[in-house]
């Protein structure tokens, strides 16, 4: 219903002798959903625009599974891979996982930090969003085992046979647990565990690389290829700029 002109000036003299506080709350009152909707537009707008302005497109996922290199190292050498592939740093990056521990580090007390670790790592190799890991020898064999790392001589060998033959003196081998009785074992049907294993080569050694030899580790890293990769021109490029 319109007001009439009287009743207009009535409510604009009413308006004009409120304190600050009425005022808000007449506005408020008034104007709520009009005011919700500006809001929520706004924050939407913010959320857009700060997600154009950070968003970065992952040329693909690399993972540290219990190692750590120093943040500065880390930076050189995948800022440097990205420009190597003439990316835009500003729209593009390696995006990696750090600190996923799948066995506890020494010391800690909380074993949470590793199942927590463990759920991470699975949930990005169901998602595909895992392509490379970077490991400690303890973690390797733990993903060698497990069987979520790629045959090397079967994925060299197709895909960049060049490179299977540069890195041929650093590919080392592990056990692969074919078949298990771990739920006859979990469930009481069975007293001892047994386990059907084969040796694949699955791994590079990489700590004598020059990109890497220049840190100061204290123990050897490997890189593997997780299995259901599906960017491997992308993987390949990377193991090649990590052997130059």
């Amino acid at each position: 219903m319109q007001l009439s002109e009287k009743e207009r000036t009535a409510n604009r003299d009413a308006f004009r002798k409120m304190n600050l506080a009425q005022k808000a709350e007449y506005i408020f009152a008034y104007y709520k959903l009009p005011l919700v909707l500006l809001l929520v537009a706004v924050v939407s707008l913010g959320s857009a625009a700060k997600y154009f302005l950070t968003h970065k497109d992952a040329l693909l996922y690399v993972g540290y599974t219990n190692v750590e290199l120093p943040e500065s190292d880390d930076q050189r050498i995948f800022d440097g891979y990205v420009e190597l592939r003439g990316a835009n740093p500003r729209r593009t990056e390696v995006s990696r996982y750090y600190e996923m521990y799948l066995s506890d580090p020494e010391g800690t007390i909380d074993h949470q930090y590793s199942y927590a670790s463990r759920l991470k790592l699975l949930a990005a190799i169901d998602a595909e969003e895992l392509d490379v890991v970077i490991m400690s020898k303890n973690a390797y064999d733990l993903l060698s085992h497990s069987g979520y790392l790629a045959d090397l001589n079967d994925l060299l060998g197709q895909a960049d046979p060049a490179l299977l033959a540069k890195v041929e003196g650093a590919l080392t081998s592990n056990d692969v647990i074919i078949e298990d009785n771990q739920v006859e074992l979990d469930l009481g049907e069975a007293t001892d565990y047994e386990a059907e294993l084969e040796q694949r080569v699955n791994a590079i050694d990489i700590t004598d690389f020059p990109l890497f030899a220049q840190m100061d580790l204290t123990e050897h890293i490997y890189v593997g290829v997780i299995g259901n990769t599906p960017r491997i021109d992308e993987v390949m490029a990377l193991l090649n700029y990590f052997c130059e």
